[in-house]
């Protein structure tokens, strides 16, 4: 059977997606749901690991801080790839890159099963491995967030944007539960479930019929990666709203990232060792939770005023850290901070890609990237030095005080103040 195309979505000569007859809703768009089920896909076998990681090498090391070394070479070589990985995305096929991606995780994570099977794991396989998956996430990120505007009809693209980052939530809810399981029973199970995800993930892109990109390809501006990378980064360090939005986002994600591994390590230190998983299924709850209200809240809230609860209010929930008990109460803290995050997520997001040409969708994504890479490293390792070297208060007090502070900049900036509704007029549509 001859297959039709699955959306009434074209590309216009900007870069944006246009409707030839009335857009389908999301759960009928073919090509945004085979996108969203193989992030999905990929995102599940990553946070069976989340867990998995620190505690096979605390278990070899006994060092939380050795522990937090995995989870920075994840992040920092997603934040060494992300540029030149956004420069690829706008030369090449964005499925293709999507594609090798996943194989290249999926390979790389089969070596280190094996090798936690045959008693052979040393942690600079380990880092190895994490240095690999940091990589294919770069490269497959850039490229999947490049390709949403163009499946998706403009009108759609903010609930979209918070679909996908309900995406990241129903993984977070059940990958580091199913991947607590799987450790129990057997340490290597959730670093093979991880390879089999990936290679779910590509074969459901297999099946993804990408809008054509030989257009774009060819009008790609000549010169090398690096060149099309510095391109990229001056042109996003000529949009101040942008500019402003990245920082935001980038303070915000270092603090959330290193909480989590905070709440790990406290939990494991107060011998709360069965409560790590639903910590991370509550904080997942909230996510996704917080991802169905999006579509409510923000014709409710003034994009300035959603940006501003979330600051402020996890600058309210995180110091509970300090005097709750360990356990489900830190996941029910964290589970309230990510219910506050898709709404602003959504609207800044969609700022970012409509204001964005479509030949430079790839590097902005890059860059975010970087931004979102940088922040996760300096987040983990920051935590996890902190509550080794200094204790769970003094650490819960830090990440209070950075929250506090982006909460400040984020009410004086005019830049947020003048934030635009997804679609509606406003500065930033110029920008």
């Amino acid at each position: 059977m001859t297959e039709r195309t699955e959306e009434p979505v074209t590309a216009r000569c900007d870069g944006r997606a246009q409707t030839a007859a009335p857009a389908r809703p999301l759960r009928r768009n073919r090509a945004y749901n085979l996108l969203w089920s193989s992030n999905v896909l990929s995102q599940l076998g990553s946070q069976a690991t989340l867990f998995a990681y620190p505690l096979l090498v605390m278990a070899m090391t006994g060092s939380v801080f050795q522990a937090s070394l995995v989870e920075f070479a994840v992040a920092a070589s997603r934040m060494v790839a992300g540029l030149p990985a956004g420069a690829v995305a706008d030369r090449v096929s964005r499925k293709r890159v999507m594609l090798a991606s996943e194989a290249a995780r999926a390979l790389a994570l089969a070596v280190l099963a094996v090798a936690i099977a045959a008693g052979r794991a040393p942690l600079a396989l380990i880092l190895a491995v994490a240095v690999v998956e940091g990589v294919s996430t770069a490269l497959f990120s850039a490229a999947d967030q490049a390709l949403l505007p163009l499946v998706v009809p403009e009108s759609q693209l903010s609930s979209a944007v918070a679909r996908n980052t309900a995406r990241y939530y129903v993984a977070t809810i059940t990958g580091p539960g199913l991947g607590g399981v799987l450790y129990n029973v057997l340490r290597v199970l959730p670093f093979a479930a991880q390879a089999v995800a990936s290679l779910g993930a590509l074969g459901v892109l297999l099946f993804l019929r990408a809008p054509e990109e030989r257009a774009r390809i060819a009008a790609a501006e000549p010169g090398g990666l690096l060149r099309h990378t510095l391109t990229g980064l001056r042109w996003l360090c000529g949009h101040r709203l942008l500019r402003v939005t990245v920082g935001l986002t980038m303070g915000f994600n270092a603090v959330f990232s290193g909480l989590l591994l905070v709440a790990i390590g406290m939990a494991q230190q107060a011998g709360a060792t069965d409560e790590v998983g639903p910590i991370g299924m509550l904080m997942g709850t909230g996510g996704v939770l917080g991802a169905l209200a999006a579509p409510w809240l923000r014709l409710r809230l003034a994009p300035y005023t959603a940006v501003l609860l979330l600051t402020w209010g996890a600058s309210a929930l995180v110091p509970l850290l300090a005097v709750l008990p360990a356990g489900y109460c830190y996941g029910a803290v964290l589970g309230c901070t990510a219910f506050l995050a898709p709404t602003a997520t959504a609207i800044i997001a969609t700022h970012q890609m409509t204001t964005t040409p479509d030949a430079m969708r790839g590097r902005l994504a890059g860059a975010i990237g970087v931004s979102l890479g940088a922040a996760s490293a300096l987040g983990t390792l920051a935590g996890g030095a902190l509550l080794e070297f200094s204790g769970p208060v003094a650490t819960v007090l830090a990440a209070t005080a950075v929250l506090v502070l982006l909460a400040l900049l984020a009410t004086l900036s005019g830049a947020i103040r003048a934030l635009p509704a997804p679609g509606g007029p406003g500065p930033g549509r110029s920008a």
